[in-house]
């Protein structure tokens, strides 16, 4: 079946991902050419809220062993029905699953990460090969196995003109900076920047009752409190230097309980959408050399009241213009599925998709595990 795919020259692959805000299943069913994508169907299902919370309960290390089994498990199944679904009778030649991060521990030893959603499953129920598990092999490298999506970002976005900043905000907020093309060219850097849409969403959760603050309307009444983004901004994640990825492990529920006292909700959910568009910006300043734009994608990017913190906060920089990935033929919500259907092709031709500049590994890897369908 690998050889037989090596031979198509479009195939069509399906890309799946949950992100750490763990809110849906992201798929995006995409075709490619040569150096070309197009995006032919998207698809977001929101997990069920039990299933929400049993992941949270695992990353808050609130599960037992038995508990983790089943949901990696549930998840394949939710993941298999997404795919069915919206390929909707359709064949499809392979499929790239990332599934759903529970933990991600690059700094302790030995280092780790665990994503669930089991691939034999999604193969068996579509009849596709399937490649998953994509960042143990950066991991076994001696890389932070994140960010990885970077691959995807310099191989759409490269310019023979301007250096551009991909950023995805997601429950993490993510940048990757693609230089643009040239004898001397840095190399593509990468990294998390801290927190996307976590903390907000986290607030949202105990004030709204919500899983998010849905365009910005909660936050849109309140004031960024500078006292509190100042605390906030001492995290030492802020200060430590790449390459680094990080997660609910230093951004969870937890991060926001120091601060619940000392302002109104509305004025500390701005406040975290401030952090999250300082922290960006903060962390692309030293690479900043003349003209850039932004390119940005992920649920943050559909939040107004975010989008205008971080332009309000871009102003003295050189930046040319803040576009969503629509301009460059995908759109801002299937960037990372996109991303991981991109990686899976090239796991299946046996070329690496990690970027060891970005992830610090010894070397690139060829990323995921195969599973067949029977």
């Amino acid at each position: 079946m690998i050889v037989g795919y090596r031979q198509l020259t479009a195939p069509r692959v399906l890309g799946m991902i949950s992100g750490t805000s763990a809110d849906a299943i992201d798929a995006a069913l995409v075709q490619l050419e040569g150096r070309s994508m197009r995006l032919l169907r998207f698809a977001s299902r929101p997990y069920p809220p039990e299933t929400r919370e049993l992941i949270f309960a695992l990353m808050e290390d609130r599960a037992s062993v038995r508990q983790l089994s089943r949901a990696h498990f549930l998840v394949g199944e939710l993941f298999a029905d997404v795919a069915v679904t919206l390929l909707a009778g359709e064949s499809v030649d392979l499929i790239g699953s990332h599934g759903q991060t529970v933990a991600h521990l690059p700094y302790e030893t030995p280092p780790s990460t665990l994503q669930i959603g089991e691939a034999a499953i999604i193969a068996e129920r579509t009849g596709a090969l399937v490649v998953s598990d994509f960042r143990t092999a950066d991991l076994a490298l001696g890389g932070q196995a994140a960010p990885l999506v970077p691959y995807f970002d310099s191989w759409l976005l490269r310019s023979e003109t301007v250096d551009r900043a991909a950023i995805n905000i997601g429950g993490m907020a993510n940048v990757s900076w693609v230089p643009r093309e040239g004898s001397g060219a840095p190399p593509v850097m990468g990294w998390d920047s801290g927190p996307g849409n976590v903390v907000s969403d986290a607030l949202a959760e105990r004030f709204l009752g919500q899983p998010a603050d849905f365009d910005g309307k909660f936050s849109a009444t309140g004031r960024v409190v500078p006292e509190i983004l100042a605390e906030m901004l001492l995290h030492p994640y802020f200060a430590a230097t790449g390459p680094k990825s990080t997660g609910r492990e230093d951004f969870g529920r937890d991060f926001f309980e120091p601060y619940l006292e000392k302002a109104q909700p509305a004025d500390l959910m701005r406040t975290a959408l401030a952090l999250t568009a300082e922290t960006l910006l903060n962390s692309i300043r030293p690479l900043i050399q003349g003209p850039f734009e932004m390119v940005v994608g992920g649920g943050g990017y559909h939040n107004p009241v975010l989008m205008q913190e971080l332009r309000e906060r871009a102003a003295g920089l050189p930046l040319q213009r803040l576009v969503g990935f629509e301009e460059f033929g995908i759109t801002a919500d299937a960037r990372e599925a996109c991303a991981f259907a991109l990686m899976a092709h090239e796991t299946l031709h046996g070329r690496p998709s990690s970027i060891a500049s970005v992830t610090g590994a010894r070397r690139p890897a060829v990323l995921g595990k195969i599973s067949f369908p029977s």
